[in-house]
């Protein structure tokens, strides 16, 4: 399993990585930027626009609008000018603001929260509904981080970075994550910290390590399979994609890296790409009601 480099780029903190099947594009933020991103593997252009604000998420939505998690709230983002709607503000200090997310098997967007100056139990992890209703489903939490489901929508994987830890919940289509919390796997402290993850058609989960210039493959009950190794030291998240979603992508970013750093990375920030012998599922899209 090799990787390469799928698309060159400069990203501060590249995220989010979903495959529009549709138009055939990963989409990816950069969420210091403010900027949603469109890449087109088949000729390699990339479309951006930036709204503004920081953003930790975007989901897909129809034709012209993602649903996202931006910095304060959930609202929708216009893909011609990045005009944002919002449908819920959330936060109300500044020193916090929203981070990974995606929508659930059932249409309902979820994303979680992180403080600036990360500290345990000081976030959340919310999701908003089709009628724009907003649910706390998970508190006490440090930094939120990946999050996947499995094909049945009753399991939910979870990361908080702070804890080391990927974390399995029961989840339910109505009220969302309901408990019976149990520990899937848990990183060594040398290992990097884990930040996205993605799921595959074999219920194996694909987690990417900051810090620890890796993606690792553990199986739902906790098995260390395989691991990925990256020209960079802190890849964020990844995503199948391509036309059997056959292709993992990986996302990365140049955040703090100092000069020194920068030129023993000079692909710091890039999109990578690995055929890992498995595939992915479709993004599922976020459902409001009008």
């Amino acid at each position: 399993m090799s990787v390469e480099l799928a698309l060159r780029f400069d990203a501060e903190v590249g995220e989010g990585p979903i495959w529009d099947s549709q138009s055939r594009e990963l989409i990816f933020v950069d969420v210091t930027r403010g900027s949603i991103h469109r890449f087109n593997p088949s000729n390699s252009q990339v479309d951006s626009i930036n709204i503004g604000i920081h953003i930790g998420a975007v989901g897909l939505l129809d034709q012209s609008r993602y649903i996202a998690a931006v910095r304060d709230g959930f609202a929708t983002v216009d893909l011609a000018d990045g005009k944002i709607n919002y449908l819920a503000r959330v936060l109300e200090s500044e020193d916090i603001r929203f981070n990974d997310g995606k929508c659930d098997p059932f249409g309902n967007f979820v994303a979680g929260t992180m403080r600036y100056q990360p500290a345990k139990a000081s976030a959340a992890l919310y999701s908003i509904d089709s009628s724009k209703s907003v649910k706390t489903l998970i508190s006490g939490i440090g930094l939120s981080n990946g999050l996947c489901w499995d094909s049945s929508g009753k399991k939910f994987f979870y990361i908080d970075t702070l804890s080391r830890q990927v974390a399995l919940f029961d989840y339910d289509q109505e009220f969302g994550v309901v408990g019976n919390r149990r520990v899937v796997y848990e990183f060594a402290e040398d290992a990097g910290s884990p930040d996205g993850m993605t799921i595959d058609l074999e219920e194996n989960l694909w987690v990417a390590l900051w810090g620890g210039g890796k993606v690792v493959c553990l199986s739902p009950d906790g098995r260390l399979i395989r691991e990925l190794a990256l020209p960079v030291s802190q890849p964020t998240s990844l995503a199948f994609g391509g036309e059997k979603y056959e292709s993992l992508f990986i996302t990365s970013a140049s955040y703090m890296l100092d000069e020194k750093k920068l030129e023993s990375e000079p692909l710091a920030g890039s999109i990578f790409v690995a055929d890992v012998a498995t595939r992915g599922r479709a993004e599922i899209k976020f459902a409001l009601s009008r």
